[in-house]
């Protein structure tokens, strides 16, 4: 189904929602339920407006919870919302909190914490997709990570996946709940079950995750994050421009190597967008934060 033949159908479906008696209802449910999942992801993440995404996520995200309420055991729906609701926070509300720090402390601390909000409801939705297999994961996971992660197998790749990506922002913005950043390991062992399982998902997806978490864990050198840095390059193939913000905000600036920085922002910003169209929104969003952190070098470098 191509974008305009989806967005129509999901629309028409939206009206007929509240047009048609209980059983026909159901029956429209059950059929956009079994293929809407991955055509709602593929169509934000090769779109190339941002604007775009953020004016349409917000009623997006509120049509897809109500279909959650007549489908809640749809382990598709669920990690959809998830996916949304992680891509909205991430890429519009905490981008706008932190471009705004250093104008308007408090309206990006009120962005933080719906952002922090919306992150909760992101990460429950993914565990809620997970346990719609294995029941009561979540606790078992908590408890016993070195057996009930064992039964996490190809099939849930999509649902560690995400649930990595808002449990690692949700941690990210919690810097001042120990609560929170006591649970950081626990990232950590869903990040290796996911390469375990399959180490060339979505490209080396996984290895990007390990990266960054690695690179958060003080206990852990800056030699072993790098050796999963450079296994992310080698999977992901030239696909995604954020590799190299990644390495650049993590390692150049810490280092304070502004010669490394700049080359790699500028392979950011000379990256070619239309190469891999579905990962289109996130390599636009990579030039956006590129450009921001090389208008601020002279308060990253000294």
């Amino acid at each position: 189904m191509n974008k305009s033949s989806f967005l129509k159908f999901f629309f028409l479906f939206f009206i007929s929602f509240y047009l048609v008696g209980c059983s026909i209802k159901q029956v429209a449910i059950n059929s956009l339920l079994n293929s809407s999942g991955d055509s709602i992801s593929a169509i934000y993440l090769s779109e190339n407006d941002p604007e775009l995404v953020r004016e349409s996520l917000p009623t997006n995200i509120k049509l897809i919870e109500l279909l959650i309420q007549q489908s809640p055991n749809n382990s598709g729906l669920l990690i959809s919302a998830c996916q949304v609701l992680t891509v909205y926070s991430y890429a519009f509300i905490l981008k706008d909190a932190e471009f705004i720090l250093d104008e308007d402390f408090t309206k990006s601390r009120i962005l933080t914490q719906r952002g922090k909000k919306l992150l909760l409801r992101a990460r429950q939705y993914a565990i809620d997709a997970i346990e719609t297999k294995h029941e009561d994961f979540f606790s078992n996971f908590s408890n016993n990570h070195q057996k009930y992660l064992l039964d996490l197998d190809k099939d849930d790749l999509d649902k560690i996946y995400w649930l990595v990506a808002s449990w690692a922002l949700l941690i990210s913005i919690s810097q001042d709940d120990p609560k929170m950043l006591a649970e950081l390991p626990k990232i950590g062992f869903l990040i290796d079950r996911g390469i375990k399982i399959d180490e060339n998902y979505e490209s080396g997806s996984f290895y990007d995750a390990k990266f960054i978490y690695e690179v958060a864990r003080p206990d852990i050198s800056d030699e072993i994050a790098i050796q999963s840095y450079d296994k992310a390059i080698e999977l992901a193939n030239g696909s995604r421009a954020s590799l190299y913000l990644s390495y650049a905000e993590s390692i150049s600036i810490k280092n304070q190597n502004k010669t490394e920085f700049l080359k790699l922002i500028n392979q950011v910003l000379t990256y070619d967008i239309e190469k891999y169209p579905n990962q289109r929104l996130s390599n636009i969003l990579a030039q956006e934060r590129a450009q921001w952190l090389k208008s601020r070098m002279d308060l990253l470098f000294f």
